[in-house]
């Protein structure tokens, strides 16, 4: 009989998740001693020390005001260096493409979006467009390129982060383009990628709502449906990266086309793109009325919901429940502590949340009625594009010798 062994953690890995404690223990307090964070850690007075003294010489910490003193020398206290690195995040959605530019803090220093409407839109026409968006952002500040510490890019689709291929992006039908490295050789900036959800799950987890918990889900309500897991501390991937494709799961077997070409797919009712499409559909045939339903965007459909056009209203009402449903069958497979729901379709609100909120408890096994806290996030239209810079900083966050290496083909 084999007997299975439970591998041990290599010394690396294990100065980065001591790394990562002391940071975030930093990040949460603010300022604190030294002293302190060994007690909040667990960690030994000599390993912080040298912790903390490392993340100084990299200019991520600094040294501020002197505590209060409990008996002998008062204690200097710690906090996060806002200046220690900047970091560029863009996002790409069906309308924009936006840019930011944050600091070690997650502050947003600088923006700029840019339309972006392309229909057959090339990997090269896109990675074109973000230099331009990127540019405009930087030229804002005076940053100079060698200012920035990386780039991130937040993607509406099927992403293998290691590796920076886009295996899918229904918006423009690609298939497995190593974006990553085609944005890389435009702008020789470190660069890293992920989908738009775990993009937006990291900020939660590091500066959000997420901070004070290990295991949450956070929803992209957006063009399509996507999410984030966040399983004992840890972003969950997946096999192959494609962990938290919860719009494509199945609701109504039935039900209508979705884009990726099955049919009863969630976001098929629940994701913008869908709700856009059946507002345009009512309006062609005389359900109501508007002056040039083509030309309609999900902005136009919301207003005339909120004005109390009932057509449009019962819409966000059946998606509200069919959200609803989806969000039972995550709690009751995750049990999570927390599900916060976040993107563009949060502007909807009581529209489609009321609905929702009243669909939860009806379908939930009752021992999880009252497990999960379910918030919705206020949108702002630079947090997709902050979460991409957040991407990157979580690799500054790690050991130099854990971080991806950036090298061109052309270098190797």
């Amino acid at each position: 009989m084999a007997i299975s062994t439970i591998p041990l953690v290599d010394k690396s890995m294990m100065r980065a998740i001591n790394r990562y404690r002391v940071l975030y223990t930093i990040r949460n307090q603010g300022l604190i001693s030294r002293a302190d964070i060994s007690r909040n850690t667990g960690l030994s007075p000599a390993s912080v020390t040298n912790i903390t003294a490392q993340l100084i010489e990299e200019g991520l910490l600094q040294e501020k005001q002197t505590g209060n003193s409990i008996g002998g020398r008062r204690p200097i206290l710690l906090a996060l260096n806002p200046e220690g690195a900047f970091t560029l995040g863009v996002s790409i959605t069906a309308q924009h493409i936006t840019a930011v530019i944050i600091n070690l803090q997650a502050d947003i220093l600088a923006k700029y979006s840019m339309p972006f409407v392309e229909m057959d839109a090339t990997p090269e026409s896109v990675a074109e467009a973000m230099v331009k968006t990127i540019h405009q952002c930087m030229w804002s500040t005076g940053l100079s390129k060698s200012a920035i510490s990386g780039v991130g890019v937040a993607v509406p689709g099927f992403v293998d982060s290691l590796s920076g291929l886009i295996r899918y992006l229904p918006n423009y039908q690609w298939e497995n383009v190593n974006f990553k490295e085609i944005l890389f050789q435009k702008l020789q900036i470190p660069t890293y990628i992920d989908n738009s959800a775990n993009s937006l799950t990291l900020t939660e987890q590091w500066f959000g709502n997420g901070q004070d918990v290990d295991n949450f889900v956070v929803i992209n309500l957006a063009h399509g449906v996507g999410i984030g897991i966040v399983i004992n501390g840890q972003l969950y991937m997946g096999h192959s990266g494609g962990a938290g494709e919860f719009g494509h799961t199945t609701i109504d077997p039935n039900g209508p086309v979705c884009r990726c070409g099955k049919r009863g797919c969630l976001e098929a009712f629940v994701g913008n793109y869908a709700l856009l499409e059946k507002a345009r559909r009512l309006a062609q045939e005389g359900t109501w009325k508007t002056e040039n339903p083509d030309n309609l965007t999900i902005d136009d459909v919301i207003k005339r919901a909120f004005s109390g056009e009932k057509a449009l209203t019962d819409l966000f009402t059946e998606a509200g429940r069919i959200l609803g449903i989806g969000i039972t069958n995550l709690i009751e497979i995750f049990n999570p502590a927390k599900i916060i729901i976040s993107g563009k379709g949060t502007n909807a609100g009581g529209l489609i949340f009321e609905t929702m909120y009243k669909s939860i408890p009806e379908h939930l096994t009752g021992n999880f009625a009252e497990q999960t806290e379910v918030i919705v996030q206020e949108w702002k239209n630079t947090d997709t594009a902050r979460g991409a810079g957040v991407l990157v900083l979580s690799e500054i966050y790690k050991l130099p010798s854990n971080r991806v290496t950036q090298v061109s083909d052309e270098k190797q």
